[in-house]
């Protein structure tokens, strides 16, 4: 909730109001966000635009609405980027941010409303994707330290997760846990309701082989990455291998589905 002015509400220093800064939500996943009352304005921008926004030392601006962007010194990829889609959003409307797309939000009157983010199988690669940027972002950072810094590696990942909220490990954790509820759930052949939100939640068998499939997909690629090699996964169970085989053989078995 938030005042006129502002987006989450969330105070500065000087105890004032602002919109909420251009960004793509947390880990890449989708969001809604319904409107109880107050109007908002977004500013959308696909998967690719924000490059064109960076400025000259590679950052991306607080404010795409600012001035400063038509400074082509510091934005020389500005004329670049499309126009934004924009969007006003009433009270009793809800909006979908897909996977990926950096926006901005600015609360035309005092605002309430309600936000929710979620990974499925159809952003999970994107999720993926993200985390290697980041790690990749935390590297190049502390590059220089490589030679001296006893197990530089994993202090990357505890860097990372940090500023992430979540490293390599943690990452592989979920996938584990999706991927033994989507496999109980095609092994009993039954609705998920009772496992996933009671009745009604919708969650059926093509729908989890879809899911396994994706996860599948993901799970070989980090399996496959040199710094995930790095972590220590001797006490995981069952062991990232091991899961990719089984999921393998589910996928070759529900093909069909």
């Amino acid at each position: 909730m938030g005042p006129a002015g502002s987006c989450c509400g969330s105070p500065d220093a000087n105890r004032r109001f602002h919109r909420s800064p251009f960004h793509a939500d947390i880990f890449r996943s989708f969001s809604w966000s319904a409107n109880i009352c107050g109007r908002k304005k977004w500013l959308f921008f696909p998967p690719g635009q924000e490059e064109a926004l960076r400025d000259r030392h590679g950052g991306l601006p607080y404010d795409v609405t600012s001035p400063a962007l038509l400074d082509s010194h510091l934005y020389p990829r500005r004329g670049l980027c499309s126009p934004a889609l924009e969007l006003t959003q009433e009270a009793g409307e809800m909006v979908f941010v897909p996977s990926g797309w950096h926006h901005q939000v600015h609360n035309l009157e005092d605002t309430i409303s309600i936000n929710h983010n979620w990974v499925n199988g159809c952003n999970l690669a994107n999720m993926w994707h993200f985390l290697q940027q980041e790690l990749r972002a935390v590297q190049q950072e502390v590059s220089q330290w490589k030679e001296t810094m006893p197990d530089w590696h994993r202090h990357c990942q505890v860097i990372m997760r940090s500023c992430t909220g979540i490293n390599f490990e943690e990452f592989y954790h979920f996938l584990k846990v999706i991927a033994e509820r989507r496999l109980l759930l095609l092994a009993e052949g039954t609705d998920s309701g009772a496992m996933e939100g009671g009745a009604g939640s919708g969650l059926g068998p093509h729908q989890a082989a879809f899911d396994v499939s994706r996860i599948t997909e993901v799970l070989a690629s980090v399996v496959a990455h040199p710094d995930f090699q790095k972590v220590d996964t001797g006490m995981f169970s069952p062991r990232p291998e091991e899961l990719l085989q089984q999921l393998e053989e589910v996928v070759a078995s529900t093909a069909s589905l």
